[in-house]
């Protein structure tokens, strides 16, 4: 892929490499990345290469840049002052990640063509989808432990499909985009849904997930097959290598949507009431022709946990994350070494 060049223009040495760095990290990014700290080598650049993006502080900032023909300049705001109306401002200091949500969302938005996104390693994207027809199980404490613990050694990206998931409330944080913006993107211009998608994507340690929808009514209408297409669009344009779908009752076509997925989870309960819940969801399976989710899902009957981490950021320690290191790692892994020259 011919990548065009992004380049930062600051005379803040340790910040520009250290944002430099952030967004190389970010492999199928459709920049090439070069930094300056000095004017004059800024300038003589310019007459023998062409920038498409430019992030310039504020503070380096002079009119003459804007005489360069640089079809995108974005300026780094420092003091808060618009230093012109025109251009394109971002708050220089907030994280590296937002930084790179808006250069991505600007890009994309500004720009018709950006260069087709094609996935540079041979392996598959693994699906993992965790669904139990029984509430109050763990299901999504189980399903972000997992992702956040594939994370440590995999790319891997979350998706949440609850009504109700309360992430901006636990997280403390407010969300630009969510997973009915992802899908809106992807049906309207496919072609960008990986440089759109790093626009969206948050992360917990360690973990990728876009936001779950505020209103799930937001999602009403999106059928199951258009779920697999994004799926696969993801597939072949991120360099994810597990997608991990924690699945309700509220997504249509839920059956179509775990058909899809390679590794099927349930979270299963030894009280009655749980055992014929699951029973009946078993045998409407069977009736309408889905029995091969019954075939792939693995059920998992947790123990009862004395205690529980209180945060997202510490799944990773404690009883459920060394339940799953050492009953559900084995499963899958295995699988998925055994599954390397396969297909789905």
């Amino acid at each position: 892929m011919n990548k065009k060049i992004l380049a930062i223009f600051d005379g803040e040495e340790s910040y520009a490499y250290r944002l430099m760095d952030f967004i190389g990290e970010k492999m199928n990014l459709p920049f090439e990345i070069y930094v300056f700290t000095n004017e004059d080598r800024f300038y003589s650049c310019t007459k023998i290469k062409d920038i498409e993006c430019l992030l310039v502080s504020e503070s380096v900032y002079k009119k003459d840049v804007e005489t360069l023909q640089i079809p995108h300049i974005i300026i780094l705001s420092e003091s808060g002052k618009n230093l012109n109306k025109a251009l394109h401002h971002i708050n220089k200091y907030q994280s590296s990640e937002n930084i790179l949500h808006e250069i991505m969302e600007y890009y994309t938005d500004r720009s018709d063509i950006v260069p087709l996104a094609l996935r540079t390693g041979l392996k598959q994207m693994h699906i993992i989808g965790i669904y139990t027809p029984i509430g109050r199980c763990l299901q999504t404490t189980f399903s972000l432990t997992l992702g956040q613990m594939l994370a440590k050694k995999y790319k891997t990206l979350y998706l949440n499909f609850e009504a109700y998931s309360g992430f901006s409330k636990i997280l403390n944080k407010r969300f630009e985009n969510d997973i009915s913006d992802l899908m809106y993107y992807f049906e309207c211009a496919r072609e960008k849904l990986a440089y759109r998608l790093e626009s969206m994507v948050e992360t917990v340690n360690g973990l990728d997930f876009v936001p779950p929808v505020e209103i799930y009514q937001n999602l009403a209408g999106i059928r199951g097959n258009q779920w697999v297409d994004l799926f696969q669009e993801l597939e072949k344009t991120s360099e994810y290598e597990f997608l991990i779908l924690d699945l309700s009752d509220m997504v249509l076509d839920l059956w179509d949507i775990l058909r899809c997925c390679e590794h099927i989870y349930t979270i299963s309960r030894d009280d009655g009431i749980a055992m014929a819940k699951i029973d009946q969801y078993e045998k409407a399976l069977e009736y309408m022709n889905y029995g091969d989710i019954n075939v792939r899902t693995t059920k998992w009957k947790l123990p009862v946990f004395k205690e529980l981490p209180a945060h997202f950021e510490e799944l990773t320690y404690g009883e459920l994350a060394a339940y799953i290191r050492k009953q559900v790692f084995p499963d899958l892994l295995e699988r998925e070494d055994k599954g390397k020259d396969g297909k789905r």
